[in-house]
């Protein structure tokens, strides 16, 4: 519940939150609150400026307010005519005091609905979160079987169920290459793949554990994927440099000009430009 309207910007809040239940229909609830703005406004201490604000305010928003179908739907047709403002308030007043407890069950009544709706919409997000989670599982499992096809019908074009199963993947291959379980991080970099070709960031993944495990020719080629997919990647840019390093380095003391690694490294350099 507000608190007592003690100033007038308060009052100027409290007002500004009757205008808008009005453009969101809490008919009730707006009238309620107007009624005790009505009634604290001659307490309030107000300047010249802000009582030609505020008087200019509730003039249109009583024009908008007895317009409203759920406002006639309490009240009838009603006119606020070209009479003073302080008329036209004692004029509503009295109009809410009549309807006070109608108005009041309205309040509790939109109220008990919204919580009604609210339990609805919680009741479907969670049907639709356990329907993504029961989806990501089979699809996963579908795909540690080696069977693709029936994994990427369940995804189709759901964007979470997909992204579900890449983290999941990505996830595992990131503990498993922590582990120095090579093969089993590739495998598993392999299955997101399957899910999402085109991610840069899963070649560099897949590059990192085959360069860890001591195979730079096949950490050389995925890192390239990795650049051609997005040449202004990132983490694929720094590895790349890593790398090339090494592979100079390696070459400077065999005395080769280059090596097979500088040469592919070369190569994947001048592709992006």
């Amino acid at each position: 519940m507000a608190g007592k309207i003690s100033n007038i910007s308060e009052l100027f809040h409290r007002f500004h939150a009757c205008e808008l239940h009005v453009k969101q229909g809490k008919i009730a609830s707006c009238l309620i609150s107007f009624k005790e703005i009505i009634d604290r406004m001659p307490a309030i201490p107000i300047t010249d400026k802000d009582k030609k604000e505020l008087h200019e305010g509730i003039e249109s928003f009583l024009k908008n307010l007895s317009a409203h179908k759920k406002f006639k739907e309490i009240f009838g047709e009603v006119t606020f005519g070209d009479t003073d403002l302080a008329t036209n308030l004692e004029f509503i007043k009295s109009m809410i005091i009549a309807e006070e407890q109608e108005i009041v069950q309205k309040i509790e009544k939109d109220e008990q609905a919204a919580e009604e709706q609210r339990l609805e919409i919680g009741e479907a997000a969670e049907k639709k979160k356990e329907d993504i989670n029961q989806k990501t599982i089979e699809a996963i499992k579908l795909i540690d079987e080696g069977n693709l096809p029936p994994a990427l019908e369940i995804i189709k074009d759901d964007e979470e169920i997909k992204e579900r199963i890449i983290l999941h993947y990505n996830t595992t291959g990131m503990q498993n290459r922590e582990a120095k379980n090579f093969t089993e991080a590739v495998n598993n970099y392999s299955k997101a793949m399957s899910v999402s070709p085109q991610d840069e960031n899963l070649h560099y993944n897949i590059a990192r554990a085959y360069f860890e495990e001591g195979k730079p020719d096949k950490a050389e080629e995925f890192l390239g994927k990795a650049l051609k997919l997005n040449p202004e990647f990132k983490e694929g840019k720094l590895l790349y440099e890593y790398l090339l390093k090494l592979s100079q380095a390696k070459a400077h003391k065999s005395s080769d000009s280059g090596g097979k690694t500088g040469r592919l490294f070369h190569k994947i350099f001048s592709s992006k430009k």
